[in-house]
C-alpha cells in the first residue's frame, strides 16, 4: 500500500512538472521571438512566464467550450492587476488606491464561488495575474503601451496553455461536485463571502506592513498572504497550510538567497535555476504545499539575484515579510468571520453521501448513472482535500475537526463500496441478487449517515 501511494504521488508530481514546463518554455520562446521585431518590456516577459506557471493547473478541469470564458476572465484579471500595479508604483494616494483595489480584485473571485462551478473556474483563472504581477524586476510604466504589452503577454500565455491542454486531454472536463442547497431559514453569511472578506483585509494589512517596513519589496508579505489563503477550506485548513507554507518559504528563501550570492548579477545560470525550480515547484505541489512554497520563494530569490538584489540585509527583509504575511493570513482566517473546518467538512460529507445515494439508487434499478458516478468521484476528491487537516487536528489533539476523522473515513468507505458494486459486471443472477441486497443495505447505512450529518450541520454556515 505504501509503495503504491509513493508511485501515485511521484506519477502525479511528474505529470504536473511536465504540464508546467511544456507551457512555460513555448511562452518564453514566443515572447523572445517578439523581441526580434519589437522591444517588449522585460516585465511583460516575466509576466507571461509567471502566468504560464499557474495556468496549467487552473485550466486542468476545463473543457473546450469553457475556454473562451476562461480567456476572457484571464484578460480581465490581467488588465485589473496591471492597473493596480501601476497605481502601486505611483504617489502616496495612488499606492493606497492600488492596494485597496488589489485587495478587492483578489477577493471578488472568492466571493463569486457562490454562483456555481463556472464562476468558480473563472475566478481561479482571473486571480492568477494578481500573483504574477507582483513579480516585476523594474518599475511599471504607467502607459497604454505598457498595458497593451502586458495584455499581449497574457494572451500568449493563455493560447499556449489552451492549445497544449486541449491537445493533451481532449476528453470532457471532469464533473464538479454539486453544492449542498442552502437551508431556507439560514441567515448566516455564506462561507465564500466570509473568505472573501478575510482575504481582502489580509491583503490590505500585508500591503500596509510592507509599505511600512520595506516599500521596495511588497511581494514577500503580500504573496505569502495569497499563498496561505489559496484554496482556503476553513480556519483549520488555513492554519495547517500557513505553518507548512511558511516553513517551506523560509527555507527556500534562506537557501536560495545564500546561493544567489555566489553568482554575479546577470549570470545566466540564475535564469536556468529559475526555470528548473519552477518546474520542480509544479511537481512538488502534488506532494506538499511546503515544498511548493520553498521552490517558489527560491525561484524568486534567484530571479531577483539576477538583477543584483541579494545579500544578508535583503535576506532579513524577505524572511520578515514571509513571517508577517503568514501571521496576517492565519490571523484573518481565525479572527475575521471565521469559517470552521468542521462546518466545511460536514457539508462535503453530505455532498458525498448524496452522490452515493443517487448512484446506489440508479445501480439498484439496473442502470448505473454515469453522471452520478462522476459527481461521486468529484465529491470524494473535494472531501479528500480536508483529510490532512483532520489528521493534523487529531494528531495534536486540537480543534473540534479531530472528532470528524472517523465520520469522513466511514463516508468514504460507503461511497467506495457503492462505486465498486455499481461498476461491477455480474455474470450470473445469483451475483446480481447478492449485489442488490448489498446495495439496499448500503443505502440504509448512507441514509442513517446523512441524517446524522444533517443533525450535526444544523448550525453550519451557508455553503459557498
Amino acid at each position: 500500500m505504501f509503495s503504491d501511494n509513493v508511485v501515485i504521488s511521484v506519477s502525479r508530481a511528474l505529470r504536473a512538472a511536465v504540464a508546467s514546463t511544456v507551457v512555460v518554455l513555448p511562452v518564453f520562446w514566443s515572447m523572445g521571438q517578439l523581441g526580434a521585431w519589437w522591444s517588449p518590456p522585460l516585465d511583460a516577459v516575466v509576466f507571461a512566464v509567471m502566468l504560464a506557471v499557474g495556468l496549467p493547473r487552473a485550466v486542468a478541469s476545463l473543457g473546450a467550450r469553457e475556454f473562451p470564458a476562461a480567456a476572457a476572465a484571464l484578460l480581465a484579471g490581467a488588465a485589473a492587476a496591471v492597473g493596480c500595479e501601476m497605481l502601486l508604483d505611483g504617489a502616496s494616494w495612488q499606492k493606497a488606491a492600488g492596494a485597496a483595489l488589489f485587495a478587492i480584485g483578489v477577493a471578488v473571485p472568492v466571493w463569486l464561488r457562490r454562483l456555481g462551478p463556472a464562476w468558480r473556474a473563472g475566478g481561479t483563472v482571473a486571480v492568477i495575474p494578481f500573483l504574477a504581477v507582483l513579480v516585476h524586476p523594474l518599475p511599471d510604466q504607467a502607459s497604454w503601451a505598457f498595458l497593451g504589452w502586458m495584455l499581449l503577454a497574457a494572451g500568449i500565455a493563455c493560447l499556449w496553455a489552451a492549445a497544449i491542454h486541449l491537445l493533451a486531454a481532449p476528453s470532457p472536463a471532469p464533473a464538479q461536485p454539486a453544492a449542498p442547497a442552502r437551508p431556507a431559514s439560514s441567515r448566516r453569511v455564506a462561507a465564500s463571502t466570509r473568505m472573501a472578506v478575510q482575504l481582502a483585509l489580509a491583503v490590505g494589512a500585508a500591503f500596509a506592513f510592507g509599505q511600512w517596513t520595506d516599500p521596495g519589496h511588497l511581494v514577500w508579505p503580500v504573496l505569502t498572504v495569497l499563498v496561505v489563503h489559496s484554496g482556503n477550506r476553513g480556519r483549520g485548513d488555513a492554519l495547517r497550510k500557513g505553518v507548512e507554507r511558511t516553513a517551506g518559504a523560509l527555507a527556500g528563501t534562506a537557501i536560495a538567497t545564500c546561493l544567489t550570492g555566489l553568482l554575479p548579477p546577470g549570470d545566466s545560470l540564475a535564469i536556468v535555476a529559475v526555470f528548473a525550480i519552477l518546474a520542480l515547484a509544479a511537481g512538488l505541489r502534488e506532494v506538499s504545499y511546503a515544498y511548493r512554497a520553498a521552490c517558489t520563494t527560491a525561484a524568486l530569490a534567484f530571479f531577483y539575484g539576477y538583477f543584483g538584489q541579494t545579500g544578508a540585509g535583503l535576506l532579513a527583509h524577505r524572511l520578515l515579510g514571509v513571517l508577517a504575511g503568514a501571521a496576517i493570513g492565519v490571523a484573518a482566517a481565525w479572527l475575521v468571520l471565521p469559517v470552521r473546518t468542521t462546518d466545511i467538512t460536514r457539508l462535503r460529507v453530505g455532498a458525498l453521501l448524496t452522490a452515493a445515494t443517487a448512484l446506489a439508487t440508479s445501480a439498484a434499478a439496473g442502470a448505473p448513472d454515469s453522471a452520478a458516478l462522476s459527481q461521486l468521484t468529484a465529491a470524494d476528491r473535494e472531501l479528500a482535500m480536508l483529510i490532512p487537516t483532520l489528521h493534523g487536528a487529531r494528531r495534536f489533539g486540537i480543534g473540534a475537526a479531530r472528532q470528524l476523522d472517523h465520520t469522513v473515513t466511514h463516508a468514504r468507505e460507503l461511497a467506495s463500496e457503492v462505486t465498486v458494486l455499481a461498476t461491477r459486471q455480474f455474470s450470473i443472477d445469483i451475483e446480481r441478487s447478492s449485489a442488490d441486497a448489498k446495495l439496499a443495505d448500503l443505502t440504509q447505512q448512507i441514509t442513517r449517515a446523512r441524517r446524522a450529518i444533517r443533525k450535526q450541520s444544523a448550525g453550519a454556515p451557508a455553503p459557498s
